[in-house]
């Protein structure tokens, strides 16, 4: 078997068009046509997936799949069809599994005049709250607590997003309507021309306020990486291993290092706390500067057999599902220009996931660096190989992956990543926490 990539799944809307039904978005759709795709999505999941009991209750999900089918009536377009349909995402348990929007019904939205939600936003104890990543331009304070948005109450918006949410976990779920929020806004409402924002400001006074795009947005592209000092530290943040970065990935990276060894610095923090994921290329290629030891980033595998990969397993045929140990050994090179020979760890958090969970692991498994911050609310064990399948009648896309890993210990428990150095509070709180703890290692 050659190489595996894990590929992130976990946006509502497709990154590139769906390759039919694009007029569905706003044709009419008929509930029989719905329920024609909701046994078309069963029946291609579970002909896909080679393990579903990894992470859901099967028999629930059949349940809630006929249960649907039974219960649409009326006409749908394409984003009502999916606000019914997606109630099943939850129930999948993982951020490879999912029903969503293809990207191109959201960019049409907005090409068409429609605002996007701007903020950013964290979702707290107390409620939604304006992020503390706002610009200062914004005129909102961070800490915010937004009440409404043009007169809906949020509350109800938010249980409503949570209950059409893919994922893990709970925390993970939380976390991906923080970060595509404008989105999720969008599908649960149709969009609108304008934001308007009833808010409790920190100080306990309530304003009325008309979101401008043009200042209201986070002082940092969250998707970007990269690299910082503070003193004798570096802190490198890595927020993507996706393959179609590969060049600019490679040339960050060992600039990053060149840089760092010309410093002479000592101690590093590696910033995977919001890496959504990608190629495995990626991350070895990081992993060339900071280790020598042999590694593999898992034991076992569960997958099921396409034509993709039929040729990697004699003897199989297409649709079988094999399980097999595997390892996937990497041998770092004996000399590798700027190798950084200082104290590092890396630092996880909810934003952690697939390929950036999968480095954790194995960070951890072969003692190569401690694994630092609150912990992922991803599964250390994951899924992988995500395939796309746009359903027949409403071009809504269906995911799901076709392997199961184990990671390298063995340890098949259901458990996230458990960090070394436990951390919590604001990122930029765990950073001075962890360089800190760096500083004082032997």
């Amino acid at each position: 078997m050659k190489a595996l990539t894990s590929l992130l799944a976990l946006g509502l809307l497709a990154a590139t068009p769906a390759t039919q039904a694009q007029s569905a978005q706003t044709d009419s759709l008929s509930a029989d046509q719905v329920a024609a795709d909701l046994q078309e999505w069963e029946n291609w999941l579970f002909a896909t997936h080679p393990d579903p009991d990894f992470s859901m209750d099967v028999h629930a999900v059949q349940a809630r799949f006929e249960a649907l089918r039974n219960t649409v009536e009326g006409r749908y377009t394409r984003r009502e069809a999916w606000l019914v349909m997606a109630r099943l995402n939850p129930m999948f348990g993982d951020g490879h599994i999912t029903l969503r929007l293809p990207g191109a019904d959201y960019q049409a939205y907005l090409d068409t005049g429609g605002a996007e939600f701007t903020l950013p936003v964290e979702l707290t104890p107390h409620g939604l709250v304006i992020a503390e990543t706002v610009a200062d331009t914004s005129q909102f304070d961070p800490g915010s607590r937004i009440l409404a948005i043009n007169g809906l109450a949020v509350a109800p918006l938010l249980d409503d997003a949570l209950s059409r949410i893919h994922g893990d976990s709970d925390g993970l779920r939380r976390h991906l309507l923080e970060t595509r929020f404008s989105q999720y806004l969008w599908a649960l409402t149709g969009g609108a021309d304008s934001w308007t924002l009833d808010v409790t400001c920190p100080d306990g006074s309530q304003q009325t306020i008309r979101l401008d795009p043009s200042r209201d947005v986070a002082a940092v592209d969250p998707a970007t990486s990269s690299l910082e000092f503070r003193d004798n530290a570096a802190v490198l943040t890595l927020n993507s291993f996706m393959p179609d970065q590969t060049p600019d990935f490679y040339e960050f990276v060992d600039e990053a290092f060149a840089e760092i060894d010309a410093r002479g610095t000592d101690i590093l923090v590696i910033d995977i706390s919001e890496n959504g994921g990608g190629a495995h290329m990626l991350s070895d290629h990081l992993l060339n500067y900071l280790t020598t030891e042999r590694h593999t980033p898992l034991s076992a595998v569960t997958a099921r057999i396409t034509p993709e990969n039929q040729a990697l397993i004699p003897g199989s045929e297409v649709g079988q599902i094999v399980s097999m140990p595997f390892a996937q050994w990497v041998e770092p090179p004996a000399d590798w220009p700027h190798r950084f020979d200082g104290r590092f760890a890396f630092l996880v958090g909810a934003g952690s996931y697939s390929q950036s969970i999968v480095l954790a692991a194995t960070v951890q498994d072969f003692g190569i660096a401690p694994v630092a911050g609150p912990g992922t609310e991803g599964r250390a064990n994951s899924t992988g190989q995500v395939q796309l399948h746009p359903l027949a009648e409403t071009g809504l896309e269906a995911v799901a992956p076709i392997y199961v890993f184990t990671r390298a210990s063995g340890d098949i428990s259901n458990a996230p990543i458990i960090p070394d150095i436990p951390l919590n509070g604001t990122r930029e709180e765990q950073v001075e926490a962890l360089i800190d703890i760096l500083r004082t290692q032997p």
